[in-house]
């Protein structure tokens, strides 16, 4: 009999370690969270998508991915389109909607492995460090794509979310005050209207519309950034409000 409880024991203790441990993990989970910088893809891969690049995408994005007719895919322009978003929503864009033709006929026509290699181009050209497994469209699930010191400020020209209680500033200008700081707005996703308030305050620029009447009133504001997380103001492309009061 106490053997049979000592066993008993151990296995509950074994059992709740690793319920706790599962718990921390999911406590913690964004600072054990994959990322780019984990070394997601190899030197091979990435050579391999050079080559389906050039083939597919350099007319438009440029030969270094500089841009061209569409937008660079590195450098700030890289982050502005994708920092704090994941490798596999930047899979669903770009196999969603690449290569461009005026019909739209050839976007989605590479198949999966293709983009995968090609994104693993992308992100080696930004710097991103290869390591000893291949990126496959499995494992870009959830993979972040942040700064190396991990999620920080969106950058100028991203196109973000906030929320805020609704001032008259001087002249024809509006402000945000207790604003949120700014999230991404992701493709097929609502906004988080109900976001918690903070501490910053945004100019609103180029509203075309009449707010008189939402004065003090808690508002949503979809808008791209001017600055670093919009430190110079907000360039609105939507404004709604949320509720009558600002709480």
């Amino acid at each position: 009999m106490r053997t049979l409880v000592r066993v008993a024991t151990v296995l509950f203790l074994g059992v709740t370690a690793v319920f706790v441990l599962g718990a921390e993990q999911t406590v913690n989970g964004q600072a054990s969270a994959r990322t780019v910088w984990d070394g997601v893809f190899t030197a091979a891969q990435a050579d391999r998508g050079r080559g389906f690049y050039l083939a597919n995408c350099s007319e438009c994005h440029g030969a270094t991915l500089e841009g061209g007719e569409k937008q660079a895919l590195k450098g700030d322009r890289f982050w502005a389109d994708w920092q704090e978003t994941t490798v596999d929503y930047m899979l669903g864009r770009i196999s969603k909607n690449m290569p461009y033709s005026e019909d739209g006929s050839l976007a989605g026509t590479l198949g999966i492995p293709t983009y995968v290699d090609i994104i693993a181009h992308i992100l080696n050209t930004n710097g991103f460090p290869a390591g000893a497994s291949e990126l496959t469209a499995a494992s870009s699930a959830g993979l972040q794509i942040v700064k190396k010191g991990g999620p920080s400020e969106l950058p100028a020209d991203s196109f973000a979310h906030v929320v805020g209680c609704l001032v008259k500033g001087e002249g024809r200008d509006w402000k945000l005050t207790k604003g949120s700081r700014p999230a991404r707005v992701f493709e097929s996703q609502s906004p988080d209207v109900n976001a918690p308030l903070g501490d910053r305050e945004y100019t609103l620029k180029f509203v075309l519309t009449s707010l008189d009447k939402y004065v003090g009133y808690r508002m949503s504001v979809r808008a791209t950034l001017i600055g670093e997380g919009g430190r110079d103001g907000l360039n609105v492309r939507g404004i709604a409000p949320v509720t009558a009061t600002c709480e």
